[in-house]
């Protein structure tokens, strides 16, 4: 009779400790936020940890991170794949030299020195030749950049001074519209603009009829009289407009 009680008891417990075991495995795939994980995956190297955190099993963590190093190996961004395998600890320390100096001498190559430097600084320190070498030429860099972008202000401004109007204090207004043409043949230049940015627009209509239904003026009319017969200077039109009044030489 015992045996029996025996038996039955057992055969009693052999499904629930099956429903467990599978209720266990259910928990186990269930038991972190798939969607959550698949957003972290987009910065590989917070999503290691943060994965860990929210318990992603070790052997899904561990195909990320070699698919993280197959991919970035082959973009060829070394720097990356060093630190990533030095901070997740993947591989061995020879195994991470090695990648840190292929890093290091692949960036110094490609002209990337401040990036050579701080892996050089992390391998081998400052004092070593590694980070002396990618130091100087890091500095060389920057000073050559410095001198392009000086030089490229320089030109900016030049270009900037090139398209004033250069004109006589007795210059007309045909004058000041053969001069704008010739500037408009190879720059632009938004004279019209400049008008109805600072003057009045009655003003601004007079100057435009010498350009069309007044032409025939435009060449008895000083631009100088013109402004000023309306209150404004010389020193007026040149600071409103574009306008470069050329000195007039003085007789010897």
């Amino acid at each position: 009779m015992e045996n029996k009680k025996e038996k039955e008891e057992m055969s009693e417990r052999m499904p629930k400790e099956e429903i467990s075991d599978a209720s266990k495995k259910s928990a186990l795939s269930e038991s972190y936020d798939e969607v959550k994980w698949e957003k972290l995956q987009k910065s590989p190297a917070s999503a290691m940890d943060k994965g860990k955190e929210m318990g992603v099993p070790q052997e899904e963590l561990d195909r990320f991170a070699q698919d993280v190093i197959a991919r970035e190996t082959e973009n060829k961004d070394y720097g990356f794949v060093y630190r990533f395998r030095k901070g997740m600890k993947i591989g061995t320390e020879e195994e991470i030299r090695a990648v840190g100096e292929k890093a290091y001498q692949f960036l110094f190559e490609n002209g990337n020195f401040g990036t050579a430097m701080r892996i050089a600084e992390d391998m081998y320190g400052k004092d070593s030749e590694e980070w002396k070498r990618a130091n100087e030429a890091n500095k060389a860099e920057q000073k050559k950049t410095e001198e392009k972008g000086k030089r490229k202000e320089e030109r900016m401004e030049d270009e900037e001074q090139e398209l004033e109007v250069s004109i006589s204090k007795d210059a007309t207004f045909a004058d000041l519209f053969n001069a704008i043409d010739a500037i408009e043949e190879d720059e632009e230049f938004h004279f019209d603009e400049e008008l109805w940015d600072n003057f009045d627009s009655e003003v601004v209509e007079e100057i435009l009829a010498f350009q069309d239904t007044q032409a025939s003026k435009a060449a008895t009319t000083k631009v100088v009289d013109f402004f000023k017969e309306r209150g404004y200077s010389q020193s007026d039109v040149s600071a409103f407009l574009p306008i470069k009044f050329k000195r007039e030489r003085k007789s010897k």
